[in-house]
């Protein structure tokens, strides 16, 4: 796992286990003063990040869906507007939309970084 550009290794210990920095850019930074985790909440960071790859699974398959139908523009700044205007339309009826919200949510950001 990357961390910061480093390179991050979890290693279990009894009740505790701790990210093991390699490669320390800085040479005052030891190594064996990585952050320790207790395993409850390294456990709920791996949740976390099982749900972010699940979701992220499903706005892949929903932006599939609809290249398949031709839809495109999704890059294109001037349509910037309307597609906050989706989402905001899509924000009222959330319930069963969560995947669009987050696409669009998406597609504004990528937007914004590029300008």
């Amino acid at each position: 796992m990357l961390l910061g550009g480093l390179e991050a290794r979890w290693v279990p210990g009894r009740g505790l286990g701790k990210w093991v920095i390699l490669g320390a850019r800085n040479a005052t930074r030891d190594i064996r003063t990585a952050v320790t985790i207790d395993t409850a909440t390294q456990e709920e960071i791996e949740r976390l990040n099982q749900a972010v790859d699940d979701f992220a699974a499903e706005m892949k398959a929903r932006l599939r869906e609809q290249a398949l139908k031709g839809y495109r523009g999704w890059d294109d700044p001037a349509n910037y507007q309307r597609m906050l205007e989706m989402m905001m339309e899509h924000m009222s009826m959330c319930e069963g939309e969560e995947v669009d919200v987050a696409n669009l949510a998406m597609i504004l950001w990528s937007m914004r970084h590029r300008r």
